[in-house]
Protein backbone atom coordinates (compact mmCIF):
# COMPACT_ATOMS: atom_id res chain seq x y z
CA UNK A 1 0.00 0.00 0.00
CA UNK A 2 1.86 3.28 -1.00
CA UNK A 3 1.34 6.40 1.83
CA UNK A 4 -1.10 8.51 0.14
CA UNK A 5 -4.18 5.53 0.16
CA UNK A 6 -2.70 4.58 4.28
CA UNK A 7 -2.72 8.07 5.57
CA UNK A 8 -6.30 8.28 3.95
CA UNK A 9 -7.36 4.79 5.54
CA UNK A 10 -5.94 6.22 8.87
CA UNK A 11 -7.75 9.14 8.99
CA UNK A 12 -10.83 7.61 8.46
CA UNK A 13 -10.08 4.87 11.15
CA UNK A 14 -9.85 7.63 13.29
CA UNK A 15 -12.87 9.57 12.74
CA UNK A 16 -14.80 6.12 13.18
CA UNK A 17 -13.40 5.30 16.36
CA UNK A 18 -13.91 9.20 17.77
CA UNK A 19 -17.17 8.64 16.56
CA UNK A 20 -17.77 5.71 18.24
CA UNK A 21 -16.79 7.06 21.50
CA UNK A 22 -18.79 10.04 22.19
CA UNK A 23 -22.44 10.10 23.21
CA UNK A 24 -25.42 11.77 21.62
CA UNK A 25 -26.37 15.72 22.29
CA UNK A 26 -29.61 15.53 23.21
CA UNK A 27 -28.26 13.37 26.09
CA UNK A 28 -25.71 15.55 26.91
CA UNK A 29 -27.35 18.84 26.24
CA UNK A 30 -31.26 18.78 25.92
CA UNK A 31 -31.49 21.85 25.05
CA UNK A 32 -29.75 20.93 21.49
CA UNK A 33 -31.09 18.91 18.96
CA UNK A 34 -28.80 15.94 16.71
CA UNK A 35 -28.70 18.17 13.60
CA UNK A 36 -27.98 21.52 15.82
CA UNK A 37 -24.55 20.72 17.96
CA UNK A 38 -22.72 23.29 16.35
CA UNK A 39 -23.02 27.14 17.46
CA UNK A 40 -20.82 30.15 17.22
CA UNK A 41 -19.14 32.95 19.22
CA UNK A 42 -20.77 36.34 19.43
CA UNK A 43 -19.89 39.22 21.60
CA UNK A 44 -22.75 40.51 24.04
CA UNK A 45 -21.47 44.01 23.68
CA UNK A 46 -22.49 44.49 20.04
CA UNK A 47 -25.01 41.15 19.94
CA UNK A 48 -28.63 41.84 18.84
CA UNK A 49 -31.61 40.40 17.28
CA UNK A 50 -31.00 40.91 14.04
CA UNK A 51 -27.60 38.82 14.58
CA UNK A 52 -29.60 36.36 16.35
CA UNK A 53 -31.93 35.73 13.56
CA UNK A 54 -28.91 35.47 11.35
CA UNK A 55 -27.48 33.26 13.22
CA UNK A 56 -30.39 30.93 13.47
CA UNK A 57 -30.95 31.14 8.96
CA UNK A 58 -27.41 30.27 8.88
CA UNK A 59 -28.66 26.58 10.24
CA UNK A 60 -26.43 27.32 13.84
CA UNK A 61 -27.83 25.70 16.84
CA UNK A 62 -26.85 27.77 19.58
CA UNK A 63 -24.60 31.02 20.67
CA UNK A 64 -21.52 31.34 22.83
CA UNK A 65 -20.73 34.44 24.93
CA UNK A 66 -18.98 34.92 28.19
CA UNK A 67 -19.62 36.68 31.17
CA UNK A 68 -17.04 37.92 33.17
CA UNK A 69 -17.82 37.41 37.29
CA UNK A 70 -15.55 39.99 38.68
CA UNK A 71 -17.58 42.71 36.26
CA UNK A 72 -21.39 41.63 37.54
CA UNK A 73 -21.79 44.35 39.99
CA UNK A 74 -21.80 46.71 37.52
CA UNK A 75 -25.37 47.86 36.17
CA UNK A 76 -24.52 48.46 32.79
CA UNK A 77 -22.76 45.30 32.68
CA UNK A 78 -25.97 43.59 33.77
CA UNK A 79 -27.75 44.95 31.50
CA UNK A 80 -25.56 44.08 28.45
CA UNK A 81 -26.04 40.52 29.93
CA UNK A 82 -29.55 40.79 29.89
CA UNK A 83 -29.90 42.21 26.61
CA UNK A 84 -27.42 38.83 25.00
CA UNK A 85 -30.00 36.51 26.61
CA UNK A 86 -33.01 38.42 25.12
CA UNK A 87 -31.47 38.91 21.69
CA UNK A 88 -31.00 34.81 21.36
CA UNK A 89 -34.42 34.47 22.94
CA UNK A 90 -36.07 36.51 20.00
CA UNK A 91 -34.37 33.96 17.57
CA UNK A 92 -34.64 30.71 19.81
CA UNK A 93 -31.29 30.00 20.10
CA UNK A 94 -30.37 28.92 23.36
CA UNK A 95 -26.72 29.85 24.58
CA UNK A 96 -23.67 28.00 25.87
CA UNK A 97 -22.45 30.97 28.29
CA UNK A 98 -18.94 30.91 29.44
CA UNK A 99 -17.80 32.18 32.61
CA UNK A 100 -14.97 33.25 34.24
CA UNK A 101 -13.08 36.43 35.95
CA UNK A 102 -10.72 38.99 34.17
CA UNK A 103 -9.02 39.73 37.25
CA UNK A 104 -6.78 37.58 39.92
CA UNK A 105 -8.89 35.48 42.21
CA UNK A 106 -6.83 36.24 45.57
CA UNK A 107 -4.53 38.54 46.37
CA UNK A 108 -2.24 35.64 47.97
CA UNK A 109 -1.97 32.60 45.33
CA UNK A 110 -0.70 30.70 47.13
CA UNK A 111 -2.82 30.83 50.28
CA UNK A 112 -5.06 27.96 49.40
CA UNK A 113 -7.52 29.03 52.00
CA UNK A 114 -7.89 31.86 50.21
CA UNK A 115 -7.99 29.94 46.92
CA UNK A 116 -11.11 28.34 48.29
CA UNK A 117 -13.35 31.15 49.49
CA UNK A 118 -12.60 32.47 45.93
CA UNK A 119 -13.95 29.02 44.51
CA UNK A 120 -16.79 29.02 46.46
CA UNK A 121 -17.13 32.80 45.75
CA UNK A 122 -17.33 31.70 42.13
CA UNK A 123 -19.56 28.83 42.29
CA UNK A 124 -22.05 31.41 44.22
CA UNK A 125 -22.02 33.43 40.72
CA UNK A 126 -22.64 30.53 38.54
CA UNK A 127 -25.34 29.53 40.66
CA UNK A 128 -26.91 32.90 40.56
CA UNK A 129 -26.78 32.94 36.85
CA UNK A 130 -27.85 29.59 36.40
CA UNK A 131 -31.06 30.84 38.42
CA UNK A 132 -31.57 34.60 36.02
CA UNK A 133 -30.84 32.32 32.74
CA UNK A 134 -31.20 28.41 33.21
CA UNK A 135 -34.21 27.70 30.69
CA UNK A 136 -31.79 28.88 28.24
CA UNK A 137 -28.70 27.42 28.45
CA UNK A 138 -27.07 24.70 26.42
CA UNK A 139 -24.64 24.38 29.11
CA UNK A 140 -22.43 26.73 31.80
CA UNK A 141 -18.79 26.53 30.50
CA UNK A 142 -16.30 27.05 33.48
CA UNK A 143 -13.11 29.64 32.25
CA UNK A 144 -11.64 29.82 28.71
CA UNK A 145 -8.29 28.80 28.13
CA UNK A 146 -6.75 28.69 31.96
CA UNK A 147 -3.33 27.05 30.45
CA UNK A 148 -2.31 30.33 28.91
CA UNK A 149 -1.14 32.66 31.73
CA UNK A 150 -3.08 35.51 30.08
CA UNK A 151 -6.42 34.08 30.81
CA UNK A 152 -5.18 32.86 34.06
CA UNK A 153 -4.90 35.78 35.73
CA UNK A 154 -4.17 34.47 39.52
CA UNK A 155 -0.91 32.94 37.70
CA UNK A 156 0.90 29.42 38.65
CA UNK A 157 -1.67 27.54 37.12
CA UNK A 158 0.14 24.07 38.39
CA UNK A 159 -0.33 24.91 41.94
CA UNK A 160 -3.60 27.33 41.90
CA UNK A 161 -6.06 25.82 39.65
CA UNK A 162 -6.93 22.43 40.92
CA UNK A 163 -7.15 24.25 44.61
CA UNK A 164 -9.92 27.06 43.49
CA UNK A 165 -11.96 24.23 41.06
CA UNK A 166 -12.00 21.88 43.51
CA UNK A 167 -13.72 24.37 46.27
CA UNK A 168 -16.13 25.42 43.37
CA UNK A 169 -17.25 21.70 42.63
CA UNK A 170 -17.65 21.21 46.01
CA UNK A 171 -19.59 23.82 46.23
CA UNK A 172 -21.54 23.43 43.22
CA UNK A 173 -22.08 19.44 44.50
CA UNK A 174 -24.11 20.52 47.41
CA UNK A 175 -26.48 22.54 45.02
CA UNK A 176 -26.77 20.35 42.24
CA UNK A 177 -27.13 22.72 38.84
CA UNK A 178 -29.70 21.26 36.53
CA UNK A 179 -28.04 23.29 33.62
CA UNK A 180 -24.68 20.77 32.29
CA UNK A 181 -21.41 21.86 33.18
CA UNK A 182 -18.37 22.38 31.06
CA UNK A 183 -14.47 22.82 31.64
CA UNK A 184 -12.33 24.30 31.19
CA UNK A 185 -12.04 25.63 27.64
CA UNK A 186 -8.58 24.43 27.57
CA UNK A 187 -6.23 26.14 24.54
CA UNK A 188 -4.96 23.24 23.65
CA UNK A 189 -6.60 19.43 24.08
CA UNK A 190 -5.41 17.48 27.26
CA UNK A 191 -2.33 14.99 25.77
CA UNK A 192 -0.36 12.78 27.92
CA UNK A 193 1.41 14.77 30.91
CA UNK A 194 0.01 17.95 29.77
CA UNK A 195 -0.37 20.50 32.70
CA UNK A 196 -4.50 20.18 32.00
CA UNK A 197 -3.97 16.40 32.04
CA UNK A 198 -2.32 16.51 35.38
CA UNK A 199 -5.11 19.39 36.70
CA UNK A 200 -8.05 17.17 35.79
CA UNK A 201 -6.75 14.17 36.64
CA UNK A 202 -7.00 15.43 40.59
CA UNK A 203 -10.34 17.51 40.02
CA UNK A 204 -11.94 14.40 38.32
CA UNK A 205 -11.07 12.28 40.90
CA UNK A 206 -12.17 13.82 44.17
CA UNK A 207 -15.41 15.34 42.16
CA UNK A 208 -16.16 13.16 39.45
CA UNK A 209 -20.14 14.56 39.24
CA UNK A 210 -18.48 18.10 38.85
CA UNK A 211 -18.38 18.21 34.87
CA UNK A 212 -20.40 17.00 32.28
CA UNK A 213 -17.67 17.35 29.44
CA UNK A 214 -14.10 18.20 28.95
CA UNK A 215 -14.26 21.47 26.54
CA UNK A 216 -11.36 22.26 24.65
CA UNK A 217 -9.88 25.02 21.81
CA UNK A 218 -8.19 22.89 18.48
CA UNK A 219 -7.11 26.04 16.90
CA UNK A 220 -4.94 24.36 13.63
CA UNK A 221 -5.51 20.40 14.36
CA UNK A 222 -7.02 18.21 11.68
CA UNK A 223 -9.34 16.29 12.05
CA UNK A 224 -7.23 13.28 12.51
CA UNK A 225 -5.77 14.93 15.38
CA UNK A 226 -9.43 15.98 16.93
CA UNK A 227 -10.33 12.66 16.78
CA UNK A 228 -7.22 11.57 18.56
CA UNK A 229 -8.01 13.90 21.17
CA UNK A 230 -11.47 12.99 21.57
CA UNK A 231 -10.31 9.56 22.57
CA UNK A 232 -8.03 10.43 24.66
CA UNK A 233 -10.04 12.33 26.77
CA UNK A 234 -12.63 9.61 26.65
CA UNK A 235 -9.84 7.10 27.30
CA UNK A 236 -8.62 9.25 29.95
CA UNK A 237 -11.37 11.19 32.22
CA UNK A 238 -14.37 9.03 30.91
CA UNK A 239 -16.15 11.85 29.81
CA UNK A 240 -16.63 13.44 26.37
CA UNK A 241 -14.61 16.10 24.71
CA UNK A 242 -16.18 18.96 23.23
CA UNK A 243 -15.11 22.24 21.05
CA UNK A 244 -16.14 25.18 22.55
CA UNK A 245 -13.67 27.52 20.37
CA UNK A 246 -12.54 27.02 17.03
CA UNK A 247 -12.11 29.21 14.24
CA UNK A 248 -9.85 30.26 11.41
CA UNK A 249 -8.57 34.18 10.05
CA UNK A 250 -8.93 35.34 6.92
CA UNK A 251 -5.56 36.82 6.62
CA UNK A 252 -4.14 37.35 3.16
CA UNK A 253 -1.11 35.85 4.70
CA UNK A 254 -3.16 32.82 5.40
CA UNK A 255 -5.12 32.98 2.18
CA UNK A 256 -7.45 35.18 2.71
CA UNK A 257 -11.43 34.90 2.75
CA UNK A 258 -11.66 31.89 0.52
CA UNK A 259 -9.43 30.20 2.54
CA UNK A 260 -11.28 30.65 5.14
CA UNK A 261 -14.13 29.34 4.04
CA UNK A 262 -12.75 25.90 2.85
CA UNK A 263 -11.14 25.32 6.27
CA UNK A 264 -14.45 26.39 8.13
CA UNK A 265 -16.34 23.88 5.67
CA UNK A 266 -13.92 21.26 5.78
CA UNK A 267 -13.67 21.51 10.06
CA UNK A 268 -18.11 21.83 10.26
CA UNK A 269 -17.64 18.58 7.66
CA UNK A 270 -14.86 16.69 10.30
CA UNK A 271 -16.77 17.38 13.68
CA UNK A 272 -20.26 16.03 11.81
CA UNK A 273 -18.85 13.09 10.95
CA UNK A 274 -16.98 12.57 14.35
CA UNK A 275 -20.30 13.33 15.77
CA UNK A 276 -18.88 15.48 18.64
CA UNK A 277 -21.81 16.26 21.08
CA UNK A 278 -21.48 20.23 20.86
CA UNK A 279 -19.13 22.47 19.20
CA UNK A 280 -18.49 26.56 18.64
CA UNK A 281 -17.16 28.38 16.00
CA UNK A 282 -15.05 31.74 16.47
CA UNK A 283 -16.74 33.92 15.95
CA UNK A 284 -19.84 35.61 14.31
CA UNK A 285 -18.75 38.70 12.73
CA UNK A 286 -14.97 40.32 12.68
CA UNK A 287 -14.13 42.17 15.74
CA UNK A 288 -12.68 45.90 15.75
CA UNK A 289 -11.56 45.43 19.26
CA UNK A 290 -8.76 42.62 18.99
CA UNK A 291 -5.52 43.29 19.37
CA UNK A 292 -3.79 42.61 16.20
CA UNK A 293 -5.18 41.63 12.29
CA UNK A 294 -5.73 38.09 13.37
CA UNK A 295 -7.39 38.55 16.26
CA UNK A 296 -9.77 40.66 14.00
CA UNK A 297 -10.52 38.89 11.50
CA UNK A 298 -11.83 35.16 12.77
CA UNK A 299 -15.38 36.70 11.99
CA UNK A 300 -17.87 34.94 9.56
CA UNK A 301 -18.74 38.34 8.37
CA UNK A 302 -17.41 41.64 8.34
CA UNK A 303 -17.61 43.80 11.30
CA UNK A 304 -20.40 46.09 9.86
CA UNK A 305 -22.56 42.82 8.82
CA UNK A 306 -21.42 41.97 4.92
CA UNK A 307 -20.90 38.14 4.59
CA UNK A 308 -17.77 36.53 4.11
CA UNK A 309 -17.62 33.56 1.70
CA UNK A 310 -16.99 31.47 4.90
CA UNK A 311 -20.73 32.71 6.33
CA UNK A 312 -22.26 30.85 2.95
CA UNK A 313 -19.52 27.95 3.58
CA UNK A 314 -20.78 27.14 7.18
CA UNK A 315 -24.42 27.81 5.96
CA UNK A 316 -24.16 25.13 3.20
CA UNK A 317 -22.42 22.88 5.50
CA UNK A 318 -25.23 22.90 8.24
CA UNK A 319 -28.33 23.41 5.94
CA UNK A 320 -27.61 20.25 4.01
CA UNK A 321 -30.86 20.07 1.28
Amino acid sequence: MNSAPFKRFATATLLMLGAASQVHASDLFPALTADKTIGVQVKIQTFSPADAEQIKTAGFGFVRFGVWTNSLGGTAYQKQIRDAFAAAKSAGLPVLMTVRSTKALTTTPDDTGELAAAGESFANAVMSLEKSYGPQLVAIEIWNEPDLAKYWPTGHFDTTFVPFMNAMCKSLQDTAPSTPLIGFGFARPPSAGSASTVALDSIIREYPKCLSAISYHPYGMSGAQISKAQAFIQQNFHLPGVISEWGVPSLRSNGGIEAQASKISTFIADVKQLDIPLTSIYEWKNSQTGSNDRERNFGLLTADGQPKPARMAASTRLNPE
